[in-house]
């Protein structure tokens, strides 16, 4: 058996961790937790019956073990048929695979996995020019089975794999979602290769150890059954058995949820070295879209600049993820430093990547006891659907032959703050919109390409600097899926800066009116106006190409 993760708190956090510890002791959240128990979080009868229907992935490592063959069976047909596999999914269904791909990294012989989680052309394009999609495998993965991104992209890659020649393109395709959904249908009237069926009562943020992630790992040459054998260990830590003070995931729930609760710090800095960032992403999601709101949610800062001696203002909690690697000593001097200056600092030692599987377990754990701390339902995502049916609004017009004018136009700023930002004062005009609690988030819709992504970071970088505040930032319509949640149903301290463009080049969607570059300007219209509607600071600018020269100059207005 492998070393267990073990955390060290600084005194200020050790303090805090021990006032969140006591309220979730109060809850009774261990025995609770795991006898499934709504009460836990929520005494009204629809949340309730809502809440016993998605903690089917508490102990999901043994339903999975008990499919491994099938799962690994799969993975080497793809292996010996396939170059590459495209995972085609969004949120739940894609941030785990990504993570996967990038810290396990090619693996040698084995399919390299590409994740598309977008409906931006240029990104979806640039996809389609690393593969020869005859010799690719295209995973359509949904909970609900009809996402609309992942839909749009099985409509052009089927496309695509009928234009390279293939007799029977159904076999490039496969599917893992929910029984019953329309994309069970779609498998087989289109005779996929695969169908995997999730279990129904996981949602898809706690989907990581499933077949959402594990199929795409297996896939890509992760020893899957080892990740998951480990999960299964260190999960006998987390259990109800175990004492609170070894308990890893109780401890991180108690700190996220009595700083947000207690102390008023409800910005929780994930600090990664290089290797680990994009489980950021992952956490992000997961945090955001389960305790962002009825006006409460913790809000996760991922992938920001990390700088010696800066000086953070008092919302902030810090969670260093340790993973002994050769970057992680740049962090670390940083995490010894916030802890010695009395920041509230919690570390989490990583031993193997192996242990990835039990990370994902030991988040979602301490996910739901913070969410039991603020009194909210972790497990629904009111919100997301609105920016959803905007959207669909949109396109009906687009497919109407109306294109509504706000979609390209240079700037759009939402009614409540309308008088009081000008583009030309763009920088200034943003900055007098915060209060005290307040954080930036900058949401682009852009293919990130190197340079586009440089210029971007460069710009996050500035606003951080000059206001010391969080700066959140996801492409999108990534977000949507993820932070998307806490935008909408959050406290209302976020001020939002969407940035939607013309792309370099389009691509049609084959059955639809409307093409990749229109649907993906529809959402962020969508988003403005969700964001809009709910009374928050929105400003959207649409860039033209060249993207890059575009970027630079509004953020030489910064």
């Amino acid at each position: 058996m492998m070393k267990l993760m073990n955390t060290q708190a600084n005194p200020m956090a050790e303090g805090i961790i021990r006032e969140g510890e006591i309220k979730l002791e109060g809850l009774d959240f261990n025995t609770k937790f795991w006898a499934k128990d709504p009460t836990l979080w929520k005494h009204d009868k629809e949340h309730m019956e809502f809440i016993v229907k998605f903690l089917g992935w508490q102990k999901v490592y043994d339903w999975t073990l008990e499919r491994i063959d099938e799962v690994l069976a799969f993975a080497n047909d793809v292996k010996q048929n396939f170059k590459h596999c495209v995972i085609m999914g969004m949120g739940g269904s894609s941030l785990a695979p990504e993570v996967f791909r990038t810290v396990f990294g090619k693996q040698d012989g084995w399919p390299e996995l590409i994740v598309l989680d977008t409906t931006n052309p240029d990104w979806i394009g640039a996809a389609r020019a690393r593969i020869n999609p005859a010799q690719t495998l295209f995973i359509f993965a949904s909970k609900s089975g009809g996402t609309v991104e992942p839909s749009s992209q099985f409509a052009y890659f089927l496309d695509e794999v009928k234009k390279a020649g293939v007799k029977e393109p159904g076999q490039n395709f496969a599917a893992i979602t929910d029984p019953g959904t329309g994309l069970v249908a779609l498998a087989k009237k289109h005779n996929f290769r695969k169908v995997f069926l999730n279990p129904a009562d996981i949602g898809g943020r706690f989907s990581a150890l499933s077949m959402f992630g594990i199929v795409p790992a297996a896939i890509m040459g992760v020893d899957v059954k080892r990740l998951l054998t480990v999960a299964k260990e260190e999960a006998a830590t987390f259990g109800p058995d175990a004492p609170v003070k070894d308990n890893a995931a109780v401890k991180l729930g108690a700190f996220m949820g009595a700083c947000n609760v207690n102390h008023n710090q409800d910005k929780l800095t994930l600090l990664t070295p290089k290797d680990f960032a994009t489980f950021g992403l992952w956490a992000e999601q997961l945090v955001a879209e389960s305790t962002g709101k009825e006006g409460k949610g913790i809000v996760p800062v991922a992938g920001e600049t990390l700088t010696p001696n800066f000086d953070y203002r008092e919302d902030r909690l810090f969670v260093h993820l340790s993973t002994g690697s050769e970057d992680d000593k740049r962090v670390s001097a940083i995490a010894k430093d916030l802890a010695e200056r009395g920041y509230p600092i919690l570390t989490i030692f990583m031993k193997d990547i192996y242990q990835l599987g039990a990370m994902f377990l030991l988040w979602e754990i301490a996910t739901a006891a913070a969410g039991a701390i603020l009194g909210i339902d972790p497990f629904d995502q009111p919100n997301v659907q609105e920016a959803k049916t905007l959207t669909k609004n949109i396109l009906a017009k687009l497919e109407a032959g109306d294109i509504p004018a706000e979609v390209s136009a240079p700037i759009l700023v939402s009614a409540d703050i309308a008088d009081e930002v000008k583009l030309d004062t763009l920088s200034q005009d943003l900055y007098s919109l915060l209060e005290s609690n307040d954080y930036v988030a900058i949401l682009p819709y852009v293919y990130p390409s190197e340079d586009v992504e440089k210029a971007l970071l460069a710009l996050r970088d500035k606003i951080m600097a000059r206001t010391k505040r969080a700066v959140l930032f996801g492409f999108g319509p990534r977000y949507l899926h993820s932070t998307g949640q806490l935008h909408k149903g959050g406290g209302n301290n976020g001020v939002f800066l969407i940035l939607s463009a013309d792309p370099a080049k389009d691509i049609k969607i084959p059955g639809q009116h409307y093409t990749f570059g229109q649907l993906c300007n529809a959402q962020a219209l969508g988003d403005f106006q969700a964001l809009q509607a709910k009374g928050r600071r929105v400003i959207k600018l649409h860039l033209t190409q060249p993207l890059l020269e575009s970027i630079k100059k509004i953020s030489s207005l910064f």
